[in-house]
Parts: structure tokens; C-alpha cells; sequence
């Protein structure tokens, strides 16, 4: 049984990623879903569990396996980590909220910190995007070190839970009318190992990384970003400038963060 781990906090973000992660998995007996709060000493505990099991009682109509689990402690990124662990999580589906700096101090901060952490796939679920399929993914990739590792392992799985159509995109300045020896090589690695999923593969000339991600996306139909740190080192500075937070906040497309 695959564990699907959605903490709530109760907003309306929180959920929405629950109920994006149902459907996302619908009719898939092999998925549980657990919906996951932490909560502070000063809560009203039986007010919390009450709420967690009105939402349950209205997930079950998509999906037939559905746990709630409550705790406390001292840091909820920490306790939610350690939690997953014991899990063998497969993935972590949390809600973002982006409209408002104080609204991305709250809610994105632990959403941006679980999935800095090597804990499973993090899937990061825009406030307003609805699940209606995963027909194209899109992967992200500098092209460069091309091996199987770990983290491709884990795309992979994501890959054929939904066998969409494969997007990889490089983007760099350095592209002009063909590609280097360099470039050829790592794409005819990446091709070779990710041929069961028949891959295309674009290169964009732009000095722009996050413009030219969200054009792709959109021009494409993208319906998953998938972020690996293997692939490339944007995903070290993801985390640590407001400039590359902007992408994140302000994606309509949900993004798949996955560690080693």
C-alpha cells in the first residue's frame, strides 16, 4: 500500500491539496491517503479530530482509503519528517498559498521546508489548481551528469503511476542553432534511460530559467513540474531567493519536488 501523507492546517489550501491528491489517485485501491495534523498544546484537540473526520467522511466518495493521525510536538517539520519516515511515505501533497507575502510567510515557508528536506516526493499544489489529469509532465534538467540514480528511480515510479506524455526541457543561455557534443551526449543518456516513457526533449535559448519554464507549461499543457536536484542546480537555489520563490508562488502548475 502506497502512503500518501496531506498535512492540514485547516485552511482553505490545505484543503484543497487534500482534495487534489484523492482525485489524483482515484480508483487506486493500492493508495492510502492520510490526512496528517499537527497541532500546538493551547489546541482544541477534539475540535481538530472533529474536523478531520468531516473531511474524511467527504473524501471517501472519491477514494476508498482514508486515515487521519494527529500529534504534537515541538516543530511541526520535524515531527511531520519523522512521521513520514516510520511511513515508508511515498509522497507528501501540501497546499501553497502565494497571493500575499504574509500568506507565503505562514503557509509556504513549511511547504518550502518539507520539501527541502530528503524526506520522499513532495508535490506542491498551487491554492487554485484542481485536479482534472496528468497528461503531460514536464521535467526540468541541465543536461548535465545524466546517470540512474535514486532520485530517477523515484520520477520514474511518479511516471508510471500516470504514463502522461514526457516533457524534458533545458533551458541555457548557450543554445544557439545546434547543440554541443556535450549537450548530445547527456540527452542520448537521459533518452536511453527514460525510453519506456518515449521523451521529448526541447532546449530553450533564454537567460531567463523561470520565464522560460512557466512559457513551456503553458504552451505545452503542462499539468506536472517535476524538480530534481540531480538534474540541476536550480533546485539548490530554490529555496534561499525571493527571485526563484517567485516561480513556485506563482505557478499554476502543480511541482514535484524529488530528492535522492
Amino acid at each position: 500500500m502506497l502512503q500518501v501523507i496531506v498535512p492540514l492546517d485547516f485552511s482553505e489550501t490545505s484543503f484543497n491539496a487534500a482534495h487534489y491528491a484523492c482525485n489524483m489517485y482515484k480508483n487506486r485501491p493500492d493508495v492510502n491517503i492520510i490526512l496528517y495534523h499537527f497541532y500546538s498544546g493551547s489546541e482544541d484537540v477534539a475540535t481538530a479530530e472533529n474536523y478531520l473526520g468531516t473531511l474524511k467522511t467527504e473524501l471517501l466518495s472519491i477514494i476508498a482509503n482514508i486515515k487521519t493521525y494527529t500529534e504534537s510536538g515541538d516543530n511541526f517539520i520535524d515531527s511531520l519528517a519523522a512521521f513520514a519516515h516510520v511511513k515508508t511515505a511515498y509522497m507528501i501533497v501540501m497546499g501553497l498559498t502565494g497571493k500575499t507575502a504574509l500568506a507565503q510567510r505562514f503557509s509556504g515557508t513549511n511547504t518550502l521546508k518539507i520539501a527541502e528536506k530528503n524526506i520522499c516526493p513532495v508535490l506542491i499544489i498551487p491554492e487554485e489548481a484542481k485536479y482534472t489529469k496528468i497528461e503531460n509532465v514536464l521535467i526540468t534538467s541541465e543536461m548535465k551528469y545524466v546517470e540512474e540514480t535514486p532520485t530517477l528511480l523515484a520520477v520514474k515510479r511518479v511516471l508510471h503511476d500516470f504514463k502522461p506524455a514526457l516533457h524534458i526541457l533545458n533551458v541555457d543561455d548557450s543554445h544557439y542553432i545546434s547543440l554541443t557534443t556535450a549537450f548530445k551526449t547527456e540527452r542520448d543518456k537521459m533518452e536511453e534511460l527514460l525510453k519506456e516513457f518515449n521523451p521529448e526533449f526541447y532546449f530553450m535559448r533564454l537567460y531567463d530559467f523561470h520565464e522560460a519554464v512557466n512559457l513551456f507549461a503553458g504552451d505545452k499543457d503542462i499539468d506536472i513540474i517535476i524538480i530534481a536536484p540531480q538534474q540541476h542546480s536550480f533546485y539548490e537555489r530554490l529555496f534561499k531567493t525571493q527571485h526563484t520563490k517567485k516561480m513556485i508562488y506563482q505557478s499554476k502548475v502543480p511541482v514535484l519536488a524529488v530528492h535522492e
